[in-house]
């Protein structure tokens, strides 16, 4: 028997979908009064939804401005890529270089539970940045870590916007994978070519969107 939705679930709902469909663009102010009479619900349920966007990183609140879509222009996600390029495929290299049994181990647990085909995109993230995390921790360069975790964060609004997205997550297990046994066999070479290609198709992906959505 289905649930039936609550007003703030089924304003969420009907605000994430027009968000992916650039119905509402990045860094457009989102007004409570017009989408509660757009959604046919009080402002109540409409404030609750935005809230819970907003943890989903779909929705950005500002004490002063109020809500808004994320704004990010396809240049400033160009160079921020470019830039993780360099960092994680050097992360990727050293990893290769230096993964013990003990931290492959945990790796393939984590990628044996991405491949869960019920996974919803926030839980796919969690577990994406666990396996990108654990990976890049096996260089054992905690500076480096810190910078590619303050870039990604800059991000991730847009990152769960690509995977909410996706009809399915097959090319990500398939590069996930690749990159996990080139660092496997100690080839330092293919891990940072794998994680290059790997975040060069996220990118394109992402740029694609803002440039007929946004900027």
């Amino acid at each position: 028997m289905t649930i039936p939705k609550t007003r703030q679930e089924a304003a969420a709902e009907r605000l994430r979908q027009a968000i992916m469909e650039g119905t509402y663009r990045p860094g457009q102010r989102l007004k409570q009064q017009e989408l509660a009479r757009e959604f046919g619900c009080s402002v109540i349920p409409l404030r609750e939804a935005l809230h819970q966007l907003a943890a989903e990183g779909f929705v950005v609140l500002d004490p002063q401005k109020g809500a808004r879509v994320p704004d990010l222009n396809s240049r400033t996600v160009e160079e921020v890529y470019e830039v993780r390029m360099v960092l994680e495929g050097l992360a990727a290299r050293r990893a290769a270089e230096r993964m013990t049994p003990e931290a492959a181990q945990r790796i393939r647990t984590i990628l044996d539970k991405m491949d869960r085909p019920d996974l919803t995109a926030t839980e796919w993230l969690i577990l994406n940045w666990e396996f990108h995390d654990s990976l890049y921790s096996c260089a054992g360069q905690e500076f480096l870590e810190k910078m590619i975790s303050n870039l990604r964060l800059n991000l991730e609004s847009y990152l769960r916007l690509d995977l909410a997205k996706a009809a399915d997550y097959s090319a990500r297990r398939r590069e996930h994978r690749q990159l996990f046994q080139a660092c496997l066999r100690g080839d330092a070479k293919a891990a940072q070519r794998y994680t290059e290609v790997h975040l060069r198709r996220g990118a394109r992906r992402l740029v694609e969107y803002l440039r007929r959505y946004g900027k």
